[in-house]
């Protein structure tokens, strides 16, 4: 099932939205914060910003995005279904598969407003959302500068978890900012950066529980890169390690950069680069 297969064809209007209003949708637990994680919502509240202000529109009921049977497509189609007319769902968090399929849709779904108060960050979101001509999150077209289209991060396939979140952690510094595991499809997601938000997330494993053969790289992959520093250090340390380097550190032709090569345990390229001072002829 694809993303768009998740947008429902009508979405249950309430009430139409007033002229230049904006629509936000509210995880909270007690009406006075953002304070409840996306896929632990029960009922929205629903919120129109006017030139008259802040208007509650009253409770939506959905069924909670995350639930044991894994069938999250079917439950985002239904949330769509009930909040489909807003602009944007203000949330304490929310992982970035739930907050695509809602981009799709058109929705914002930012957890900036974290367990700021309702009707102040209903608000300020209202405010962003005019200021930047109500453009939605993923645009489908964009061809200049200022584009909102951003490459997200890269997606291998591990045959060993522990070992290999502990070379991207442990060995590349990298934190684990969200895990997903899906029981009736077997498998586990982990999403990797260099940072604590869903911003910085610049990697995803994917670990297929059954799978017992290794994965083949083939010819078309070349390799991932990551911006160091203290590139001679690093490498020493990997290489005490026992990490693969089929290139170890060395300044490029032009001297801007010092870069080397490393394998990950499932034999996938990591291209390390530094840069550095350029080199000067002697006088």
């Amino acid at each position: 099932m694809t993303v768009s297969d998740t947008v429902p064809d009508h979405p249950v209007i309430v009430d139409a939205p007033r002229p230049g209003s904006v629509r936000v949708a509210v995880a909270t637990k007690d009406g006075i914060s953002v304070n409840l994680h996306f896929g632990h919502v029960r009922a929205f509240e629903v919120y129109e910003v006017d030139a008259d202000g802040v208007r509650h529109l009253g409770q939506r009921s959905i069924e909670p995005y995350c639930k044991e049977d894994d069938d999250r497509a079917t439950r985002m189609k239904g949330v769509l279904q009930v909040i489909g007319d807003c602009q944007g769902v203000l949330v304490a968090r929310i992982g970035p598969v739930p907050k695509e399929m809602l981009a799709a849709a058109g929705l914002d779904a930012p957890d900036d407003y974290a367990f700021q108060a309702v009707e102040e960050a209903v608000t300020a979101f209202a405010a962003q959302w005019r200021s930047r001509g109500s453009a939605p999150a993923v645009a489908a077209e964009s061809d200049g500068p200022g584009s909102p289209l951003r490459l997200l991060h890269a997606m291998l396939r591990v045959s060993d978890l522990e070992r290999s979140l502990d070379f991207y952690t442990r060995l590349l510094g990298m934190q684990v900012i969200e895990q997903r595991d899906h029981k009736r499809n077997q498998f586990t997601q982990v999403y990797l950066g260099y940072g604590p938000g869903e911003a910085d997330i610049g990697l995803e494993l994917v670990f297929n529980w059954t799978r017992e053969e290794p994965y083949q790289q083939g010819d078309a992959f070349g390799h991932l890169a990551i911006a160091v520093s203290g590139i001679t250090a690093l490498c020493d340390r990997l290489a005490a390690e026992g990490v693969q380097m089929p290139r170890p550190p060395r300044r490029q032709r032009h001297g801007e950069r010092i870069v080397a090569f490393i394998v990950d345990p499932d034999g996938y390229q990591i291209e390390l680069v530094q840069q550095a001072v350029p080199m000067t002829e002697s006088p």
